[in-house]
């Protein structure tokens, strides 16, 4: 069965269809700022973008080899696709593995959440200095590689609909506290065809927990409406025991509760238009991220506060088989 999508990747994930034996496919990803504003800041165009430039070479039939670097956190990734299985008369999926690598350079530098005061000098602008840098860990670069793994599985229903559904594995060295180094998801996508040349594309990734959005998860629990804030469990042993006291406690601890912001689920969708050796892909997402070992931290914006940017792809395809012509 061919064509199960139109190129070697849907929106943010690879699709099933290979690259091919020495074929290059070079992609162009770009991701606009919050588009909330529209004519205040032209549709996310004026608040800066995340890009990503990227190769995929093609060995074999079955397997491709990539490189791709983003601007976000200037993140290298070193990535990988080997197609199992194609979808025939006899076997009604397509099959895929995919690996990455993921590299971010950037600088990063968390808080450490000292409980303690460090000695004092004497002098208030020294002691300031030290506390700052005591609190302070700035990130190896083995602390921000990460790795992703996933099977892609897809079908081609008939000529006008297929669907993949990819299961994801991320693992990162260095993750916020509160949050498991590894984590698990499933990409879910599909296009609908329009005409020879036009397809509807949709993506969504699903995650049971994502990137909460701050520095210290400890800080963001104990914010709430007001100035009221939550009491430890510490605090209610030691000071709150009568009956009495325990609608109190739920005021502080359940009415006037602020839960921790977390990232959304990411959205997308969107047309592609294949022109000879390029394809474009233009969509709306509620999603920045373009590096795959990134994409199960949740998306940037809410569609409900009508929160969303534009992005587009651009694949250009390049074929250096030689022909081979008897006499």
């Amino acid at each position: 069965t061919k064509s199960v999508f139109m190129g070697s990747s849907i929106i943010n994930m690879p699709s099933t269809e290979n690259v091919g034996k020495q074929n290059l496919d070079f992609r162009f990803n770009h991701r606009f700022g919050n588009a909330k504003g529209t004519t205040e800041n032209f549709f996310g165009l004026d608040g800066g973008a995340n890009t990503q430039l990227s190769l995929d070479y093609g060995f074999t039939e079955k397997l491709s080899v990539g490189f791709a670097r983003t601007s976000q956190f200037k993140t290298y990734e070193l990535r990988g696709k080997y197609g199992i299985f194609s979808q025939d008369e006899k076997f009604p999926f397509s099959i895929s593995f995919y690996g990455v690598i993921g590299q971010e350079t950037s600088k990063q530098v968390v808080s450490t959440n000292l409980y303690f005061q460090p000695p004092t000098t004497s002098i208030p602008a020294l002691d300031s200095y030290i506390k700052s840098k005591a609190d302070e860990y700035e990130l190896s670069d083995i602390d921000k590689r990460s790795y992703m793994a996933s099977a892609l599985f897809s079908r081609k229903f008939n000529d006008t609909f297929s669907l993949q559904i990819s299961p994801m594995f991320v693992h990162r060295n260095f993750v916020k506290t509160e949050l498991a180094d590894n984590r698990v998801g499933m990409d879910l996508a599909g296009r609908v065809k329009i005409s020879k040349r036009i397809d509807f594309t949709f993506e969504t990734i699903l995650t049971p927990k994502r990137d909460y959005v701050g520095d210290d998860y400890n800080s963001l629990d104990k914010n709430s409406y007001g100035d009221t804030q939550n009491l430890t469990s510490e605090e209610i042993n030691k000071s709150y025991s009568k009956s009495t006291d325990l609608l109190y406690v739920y005021f502080r601890n359940v009415v006037y509760d602020k839960p921790v912001p977390y990232s959304y689920i990411p959205f997308s969708f969107g047309i592609d238009m294949e022109t000879g050796g390029h394809v474009f892909q233009f969509f709306i997402t509620n999603s920045r991220t373009i590096a795959q070992t990134q994409l199960l931290r949740g998306a940037d914006f809410d569609y409900r506060n009508r929160d969303w940017t534009i992005g587009f792809n651009i694949h250009r395809y390049f074929s250096f088989e030689e022909d081979v012509t008897k006499e």
